[in-house]
């Protein structure tokens, strides 16, 4: 089954928000497909119980990088730990303000609308981390995450996809995992192919 993230995102659906989101500037596709210098790393997300909310995030190599656990470690909570069983992230899980999500020593504490905050026109979702923008740009089956620099073409950090069995795919280059931008990656990736409100 093929599924199109840009529908489970949220982007179309959504009403309102938190605060208002940069115009976007996307809208020529398609980009360029990858960095010439940067390879490409995929991590699929396996053993869903029921979904991707309760997972295991295998690299490459099929060695297991993420631990992805629902209603730990409290109900309406999802937590990220890595290899070495280290929480790296947590997602709170609220019905009444959205979702609030905190990734240890990049993103603090704020809600799922800031941190991946839609475009004006609904579009895109720009993600901020390290004190640097990116945008999520849906493309087809596809959600890009691309840099966002004015005057500067937009670089390819990552790319979320579902294979025909319906397995969730993240690709992200080799720059991306060299500036700590891995983690990041996997929780928006988890938000975005949760079928849940972001907002």
């Amino acid at each position: 089954m093929n599924v199109n993230p840009f529908s489970q995102a949220g982007w179309a659906s959504s009403s309102g928000g938190h605060g208002s989101a940069p115009p976007s500037i996307f809208g020529a596709l398609p980009f360029a497909s990858s960095p010439s210098a940067s390879t490409i790393y995929k991590f699929r997300f396996t053993n869903l119980n029921p979904d991707i909310l309760d997972c295991t995030v295998v690299g490459p190599s099929s060695v297991p990088y993420f631990r992805v656990t629902n209603n730990s470690p409290s109900p309406n909570f999802t937590l990220f730990q890595n290899r070495e069983g280290k929480s790296i992230a947590v997602i709170e899980w609220r019905d009444s303000t959205g979702p609030v999500v905190e990734i240890r020593d990049i993103v603090r504490k704020q809600f799922v609308a800031t941190w991946l905050q839609l475009s004006s026109d609904r579009q895109q979702r720009f993600m901020k981390a390290r004190d640097r923008t990116f945008v999520w740009v849906p493309q087809g089956a596809q959600v890009g995450l691309y840099t966002y620099v004015s005057n500067t073409a937009p670089e390819l950090y990552a790319r979320i996809s579902r294979t025909s069995e319906g397995e969730v795919v993240l690709e992200a280059t080799s720059t991306a995992i060299q500036e700590g931008y891995l983690d990041c990656c996997v929780v928006a990736a988890v938000l975005l192919q949760s079928g849940r409100m972001l907002e």
